[in-house]
């Protein structure tokens, strides 16, 4: 300090905490636990036993390659036979108020009145959520309900499997994968017939099912008919946009509602739509450039009242996303 001199920083360097996207949250069900994140499947048998159903679960999470770097958990204590599954909606309600930072979500309890509940609360969310279930018709019964909810159907009820693709994904930036055609480890086929399968498939459900002699999941649907990557996309641009606005506006001295002022925020939007082509979700052209487009008002043509407001409406985009080749069809003709 000086008497003589006085020196003012001010420091905007500080960033906006940004949304994760590659944490899974494990919902624990034998016991009530507090909130906390594993990085190894050796800190999870010091909360659970070998046995149990939350320590097969994240043996499946850790056990894919990529590895996750690390698993969240929450647990409440919830007896299938005896609580009504809105216990676990009430748990999550209290979780996501202290600790909100995870996307994807698993359950050690897979009943079917629980996999409803769960999914009934993540359509409030931003999130996904993966589970399997043993039960052909409850995919069934729920196909097109949910858009962010991606089911499995397994004979083996500690297989885990959709709990082990959302794994498999998680490390992954998104818009670099997809889905479909993957191999999760320590998944065997499921014992369903041909039958099943199908209706499966048609439920915008998955399997685990040999084809040519590997172990693969059958789709990436999630079970409203969208395919789950296009849903991780459309999050993390939601999230990613929502993020660099702000930390415009709050790292910027001023933003004027003039056209300059206006065109600042176009070219947050611009960078980000970059960055997302670069990733893998925005297609190209057939120039080769990233396809998209943005449209915005001048500062003439908005409304006087919505001017005094400070409220700019009126910006919209379109993006193509790239999707994925899921099935090929090969058509061709043999000569002599």
């Amino acid at each position: 300090m000086s008497r003589f001199v006085k020196v003012d920083i001010t420091r905007e360097t500080k960033p906006v905490s940004e949304k994760g996207f590659g944490l899974p949250l494990m919902l624990a069900t034998s016991k009530a636990l507090d909130y906390k994140v594993y990085t190894d499947i050796s800190e999870v048998a010091e909360d659970f036993a070998e046995t149990s159903r939350e320590y097969k679960l994240a043996t499946r999470m850790f056990g894919q390659s990529p590895k996750i770097a690390e698993l969240a958990c929450y647990g409440v204590s919830y007896v299938p036979e005896a609580d009504d599954a809105t216990a676990l909606v009430a748990a999550l309600n209290d979780l996501v108020v202290k600790n909100n930072d995870w996307f994807y979500l698993v359950c050690a309890e897979n009943g079917d009145d629980e996999l409803k509940a769960l999914a009934d609360w993540m359509s409030t969310q931003e999130k996904i959520y993966g589970a399997t279930t043993q039960n052909v018709a409850l995919a069934e019964e729920i196909k097109g309900l949910y858009e962010n909810v991606y089911v499995s159907v397994h004979d083996d009820a500690d297989a885990f499997h959709a709990e082990g693709l959302l794994a498999y994904g998680a490390p992954m930036e998104i818009g670099s994968y997809d889905f479909a055609h993957k191999q999760i480890n320590g998944v065997r086929a499921a014992h369903l017939t041909a039958a099943e399968i199908n209706a499966v498939k048609a439920a915008n459900a998955t399997t685990a099912v040999n084809e040519l002699g590997l172990i693969v999941n059958l789709t990436g649907k999630a079970v409203g008919g969208d395919f789950l990557d296009v849903i991780q996309s459309d999050y993390f641009l939601r999230a990613r946009l929502r993020e660099d606005i702000f930390q415009h506006l709050a790292t910027t001295k001023k933003t004027p509602f003039t056209d300059p002022g206006i065109a600042q925020i176009v070219a947050v939007m611009d960078t980000r739509f970059k960055a997302a082509y670069r990733q893998g979700i925005i297609a190209e052209d057939e120039n080769g450039d990233p396809d998209y487009t943005i449209e915005f008002p001048r500062r003439a043509d908005i409304p006087k009242n919505e001017r005094a407001q400070r409220v700019l409406r009126g910006i919209k985009f379109r993006a193509v996303v790239s999707g994925a080749v899921e099935n090929v069809e090969i058509s061709g003709v043999l000569t002599v």
